[in-house]
């Protein structure tokens, strides 16, 4: 009886361990990051960030696929601004999310059909574009990536006009890590999309108490 005891006892252990850990990756994944502020009176540029707009993320229908008008929509106002930014000269950066850490990439691989992780097919852009510069991520933050910071620095840049993918996530995610560095933010409403639009406008009205501006 003891043995079953402390089996038992093993188990129910490890999966509160495991909860821990994901909870802790879940909350470090989805944090805006914080970094020096920049001097703006020195970043007179712009540039264009296309947020995780990949193959895995911008499917048509099923459990994690989006409705096939709204998408077409989205990613057509998109393509549009990546175009408006070209014939302006302003560069094109493309940030990509690949899902880094372990228990996060576990659950995706085995609740979430493998989408963002590491070896999936879908990791690479659904739009024929091509970036002035391309970022790739683990969390929901593009500045989590260092070399984002460094490409603004040597352009110097300090307005952000962000697009892409999910609003409640790694746009608005993104977005804060950027005013959080003193970076001018400029969100093109409707070339983002969420998954739940309720939401997504809570945080796009604390996005622009903030200082956001939503076009």
């Amino acid at each position: 009886m003891m043995w079953v005891l402390a089996v038992v006892g093993a188990i129910l252990l490890a999966v509160a361990l495991f909860t821990m850990r994901l909870r802790y990756e879940l909350r470090r994944a989805n944090t805006p990051t914080t970094g020096e502020r920049i001097d703006i009176s020195m970043r007179p540029n712009l540039a264009l960030l296309v947020i995780d707009v990949q193959k895995d993320f911008t499917s048509v229908g099923g459990k994690f696929g989006w409705e096939e008008a709204y998408l077409k929509a989205r990613l057509a106002m998109i393509s549009t601004a990546v175009v408006k930014a070209s014939e302006a000269e302003i560069p094109v950066i493309a940030v990509r999310h690949v899902y880094g850490a372990p228990l996060i990439r576990l659950m995706i691989w085995l609740f979430g059909e493998g989408r963002g992780i590491p070896g999936s097919k879908g990791l690479g852009l659904s739009l024929p574009l091509t970036p002035d510069f391309e970022v790739v991520k683990s969390v929901s933050d593009s500045f989590s990536s260092p070399e984002l910071e460094g490409y603004l620095a040597a352009n110097r840049v300090g307005t952000l006009l962000l697009t892409g993918l999910d609003g409640c996530y790694c746009v608005q995610n993104t977005a804060n890590g950027a005013l959080n560095r003193g970076y001018r933010v400029e969100i093109l409403e409707n070339a983002v999309l969420s998954r739940d639009e309720g939401e997504w406008r809570k945080h796009s009205e604390a996005l622009e108490g903030r200082g956001a501006v939503l076009t």
